[in-house]
């Protein structure tokens, strides 16, 4: 599907005789424009009375005395409102709005056409908003991560990374959202990348770039993100060579904060799995690092839980002493005065902290084009099914992973079971004594 072809836009002439005639019985011609279902009109100044409109030819009747000059008025008015509607569409590649073709047809100015691309009016409207404070740095970044997917969109299916503003409809944000569907993402990662552009939508409305009812009708395009039966069920995970992608990206990032972020996440994956509530609570007093353990009262159920750390996760606690390791909690997140036996402030600190993590991890994802959503709870997941492929019992990871009982950790990773279970049969139950 290429980019839609510029249609031709000339005018009609109609009599107004749904309005009350002047003192001498005349009505006023009228030029009519339309665009879709909607129409730009102006007073072509020229009155006739009634018995001398010619309808089916749209022009003065020859039974008036001035007929000739009156069509050639008429004609001339036309003329040049077809002429700046090119010359306009020449500019705007072939498009145009509603109220840009109210304004050429009623006389008006409509200003300078030629920088009006819609990605970078959104992304200088998102610098304004950053310089201004309305928005955070990870706001600022995700949502040009997000216009640069949207651009790779536009350059797949259209051939050109950018559209005029004119050119925004409903039809290509739909088309975007059939795209990242095709590419795997599920409907609140493609909700996410659907907000700044909505955004700048509603901006391009107020500022008279678009027509206001586009714009609603792109806000009615989010999708439903509630989850469907089983969906609470689906693993999220990095495979191996994305575990790769992602510490080579470590050291490539433009913010220090971020890279924090991601020696948790590999921190959370090489501690098995260790939820991020408590990353976040993680004292240097739980760090055994003779015996290479961690021993913790965790978050979730205040019980007491130890496991032992390998070497990546024991690189990433000497990386971080040299930073913390005077101070109570490992990775900083919280003042050594935090009180963590105070639930609800704990509570508060968590979804806080953790926000930010979201956030970072999120971009990061974009990055990597993963069809789903990064956060800490992928580097849960992707402990698991690691320790799963590697022939780990699951009675050992449920353990690790301080699942309620065995059969919970079975149930979520149900569908990563069979193979283990194949590679277990070859490699340790193949008794060969048929075999000699």
């Amino acid at each position: 599907m290429g980019r839609r072809k510029p249609t031709k836009i000339t005018g009609k002439f109609f009599l107004r005789t749904d309005r009350k005639p002047d003192k001498n019985g005349k009505y006023a011609i009228y030029l009519d424009y339309t665009l879709g279902a909607k129409h730009a009109k102006t007073d072509t100044e020229v009155w006739i009375e009634d018995k001398f409109w010619d309808a089916d030819k749209r022009e003065v009747s020859r039974k008036h005395p001035q007929c000739t000059r009156l069509n050639h008025q008429l004609q001339k008015k036309r003329q040049d409102i077809d002429n700046a509607i090119y010359d306009y569409t020449q500019k705007a590649k072939g498009f145009i709005t509603i109220n840009t073709l109210r304004a050429i047809v009623q006389g008006r100015s409509v200003g300078n056409v030629t920088d009006s691309d819609f990605v970078a009016y959104a992304l200088e409207t998102i610098e304004q908003q950053y310089k201004m404070g309305k928005i955070g740095i990870s706001v600022r970044d995700n949502n040009r991560c997000h216009f640069n997917k949207f651009r790779k969109f536009l350059a797949e299916t259209y051939g050109e990374d950018s559209i005029y503003i004119s050119e925004l409809s409903v039809d290509i944000v739909k088309e975007y959202i059939f795209w990242r569907q095709r590419q795997g993402n599920i409907n609140a990662t493609i909700n996410k990348s659907l907000t700044p552009i909505i955004k700048a939508a509603k901006r391009a409305a107020i500022d008279k770039l678009i027509d206001f009812s586009v714009a609603e009708a792109i806000c009615q395009l989010y999708l439903s993100d509630k989850k469907e039966m089983g969906d609470e069920e689906d693993v999220h995970y990095l495979k191996e060579h994305q575990v790769a992608e992602f510490v080579a990206l470590r050291e490539k990032v433009k913010y220090p904060r971020t890279r924090d972020y991601m020696d948790m996440f590999l921190f959370s994956l090489n501690a098995c799995g260790l939820r991020v509530s408590d990353i976040i609570t993680l004292e240097w007093k739980c760090i055994d690092f003779e015996k290479q353990t961690l021993k913790k009262v965790l978050y979730k159920g205040d019980k007491l839980h130890e496991i032992p750390l390998n070497d990546d996760a024991i690189i990433i606690l000497n990386r971080w002493h040299e930073r913390t390791g005077e101070h109570r909690f490992v990775f900083g997140l919280l003042e050594d005065s935090f009180n963590l036996q105070d639930k609800e402030e704990r509570k508060r600190m968590r979804l806080n902290k953790n926000r930010a993590i979201k956030t970072s991890l999120a971009t990061i994802g974009e990055k990597m084009e993963l069809p789903f959503n990064l956060s800490m709870h992928v580097a849960r997941h992707t402990f698991a099914v690691l320790a799963l492929n590697k022939g780990v019992d699951v009675h050992i990871i449920s353990r690790l992973m301080a699942h309620s009982s065995v059969s919970v950790t079975e149930q979520i990773y149900a569908k990563f079971l069979p193979s283990t279970l194949e590679k277990e049969v070859q490699s340790k139950l193949n008794f060969n004594f048929l075999n000699g």
